[in-house]
Formats: structure tokens, sequence, C-alpha cells
């Protein structure tokens, strides 16, 4: 697997945002693909009390969604927890996961996208590494001030900074949102499409659903 733009991990806090200043140039929001035939999800946890980090990748084929494989990698955190630079934190983790696994077409994960404060939250950061395209999905909301859709599956609002950034996505009916918001090489059109794809009797689309599954487990209490 060749990484398409390489950095230290081994830095402080102001050299991991100069790093993503840098890197959020690089960002791609048009569709770069020709047919999505596999996907991962991205399952990460954290077991604070031991400094210790779980990165799951559970490998699907698309659209049908049949698990093709599955792995897990637990280290001690070389970078800590701090909102806004989760990618050092979990990024090398991710890399090396994905390097034994191969890299699937596309790569799903729980947090953030674009919708970050220099624009380029964990699966950006990790898509303009990867040179692949990646979408990122939140249960918890990613902006204070979201118009809710319509209750029925499938409704969505837009989120807008100037641009359209993000959806709040109804993907069952009846139930809470979830926020999504493109990664790298995927418009926000795509990823709510792809998204939706990946939820059936869930909120959450099954492919993050299942890796954070697996990371807990693998943490263990």
């Amino acid at each position: 697997m060749e990484i398409f733009h390489r950095h230290s991990w081994d830095v402080d806090f102001e050299e991991a945002i100069r790093i993503q200043n840098e890197l959020s140039q690089y960002v791609r929001l048009k569709d770069d693909f020709e047919k999505i035939e596999s996907l991962s999800g991205i399952g990460i946890a954290f077991s604070l009390s031991k400094n210790e980090i779980v990165v799951t990748s559970i490998e699907f084929s698309y659209p049908d969604l049949v698990i093709k494989n599955e792995s897990f990698e637990k280290a001690k955190l070389r970078f800590p927890y701090v909102s806004g630079l989760f990618a050092f934190s979990a990024g090398p983790y991710i890399l090396s996961i994905l390097q034994r696994c191969g890299l699937p077409d596309l790569a799903i994960f729980q947090g953030r996208g674009i919708a970050h404060p220099r624009k380029i939250g964990l699966a950006t950061h990790m898509g303009i590494l990867l040179d692949t395209p990646t979408i990122a999905c939140s249960r918890t909301p990613l902006w204070n001030d979201y118009e809710k859709p319509e209750t029925k599956k499938g409704s969505y609002t837009f989120y807008s900074e100037g641009k359209k950034i993000g959806a709040t996505l109804r993907s069952k009916d009846n139930t809470k949102p979830i926020f999504i918001t493109p990664g790298h090489k995927i418009s926000l059109k795509s990823s709510i499409g792809i998204i939706l794809n990946c939820c059936n009797k869930f909120r959450l689309p099954e492919p993050i659903r299942r890796a954070h599954i697996l990371a807990k487990n693998m943490r263990g209490s």
C-alpha cells in the first residue's frame, strides 16, 4: 500500500496543526472513483487508564454488505487524545492495519471529515494520506444549529459554512439523525447515498457499527 503524503507522527501540538494546514490544500470533494465494490468500516476504542488504543477494520463487499475480512490492532498511545487532532492518535495504527488488510475502494470513519476547524478531520486526513475516498459519520451533532430533517428514512438537511459541508441524515424512520461529512475524493451527495445504503436495521451504517463493536470487545474492560 502506497501512502500518498507522508509525515512524521512524532510531533507536538503546534507541528500537528501545521501538518493539518499543509495537508488541507490537497482535499478533493468531487467523486474520484469509477465504482465502489468494497468498503471498510474503521472502529476505534481507547483505554485511557492503560494509555492504549484499539483500531479495527472490517471490510465489506458493496452494496450487498457481506463481510470479507476483519482485523484489529492494539497499541500504546503515542499521541494524547486531543480534540481536533484525533488523526495523530489513531492515524499510525489505521495505516498499519490497512497495510495488512489491503486498501478498500472506500473507508468510513466515525467522527469528522471536512467539518473540522481546519477542514481536516480524521476521515479527511486518512483519505489524503491513502489517496482514497473516505466518509465521516457521527451519531452526535457536529454543528449546533442544524435543521432537523423529516422523520422518514432518507430525509436529510444540509449544513453550510458558505458552502455545503455536511448533512443531517435520517437513517431510520423516527430515530435520531446521524451526521455525514465527506472526507476526501467524494462528494457530499455520494457520501449521503452510500451511508444510507449501509443503514439496514440500525441507525448507524453497518460497517462502522460492526467495527466499533469489535473495537470495544478487543479493548476489554
